[in-house]
């Protein structure tokens, strides 16, 4: 049997052909606490209208030509050389930044609010200058976004793929 909490707190138990039912309740009556924590954590994260492989490749060049303009857009302001714009279908991370400059972003960024997709190129392209978290890093982010810290509380409620 598999148990998982989706986004809004929503718990999907599957169970295999023929499990009788004695053993469903055995196995849910085990995992109470874990289902409420899970529910508690989950309920204010918002799901995203897509997932799966199948999304991705029907996305993945619309996602491309919106972050490589959001890139263009903000790089005004930075003027930082990069490498290559990838558009991944990551399952944890809406961005990175490789040593080289390369930038690496979830094609899920699409289906974002703008803001919080700004959020995630600036905090990339912010990476090509500093990389790591320090200070310099987020006066970097700061310059271009000041509010900055509200739009990372609120991404923390997506994620970017179930």
């Amino acid at each position: 049997m598999r148990l998982t909490v989706q986004p809004g707190g929503t718990a999907v138990l599957t169970v295999p052909h023929r499990v009788p039912e004695y053993m469903i309740e055995k196995f849910l009556a085990q995992h109470t606490e874990w289902i409420e924590r899970g529910i508690k954590r989950m309920k204010d994260f918002k799901p995203l209208p897509v997932s799966g492989r199948r999304s991705y490749l029907k996305h993945k060049e619309e996602a491309r030509a919106f972050i490589t303009e959001r890139v263009a857009y903000w790089n005004r302001f930075y003027g930082f050389e990069h490498g290559r714009i990838a558009i991944k279908n990551t399952k944890h991370l809406w961005g990175s930044c490789s040593r080289k400059g390369n930038l690496n972003f979830s094609y899920a960024l699409l289906f974002l609010p703008r803001e919080l997709a700004d959020y995630v190129v600036v905090h990339e392209l912010s990476h090509l200058k500093e990389h790591n978290h320090g200070p310099r890093f987020w006066e970097s982010v700061a310059k271009a976004l000041p509010d900055w810290k509200s739009h990372r509380r609120e991404l923390r409620k997506y994620l970017p793929r179930q």
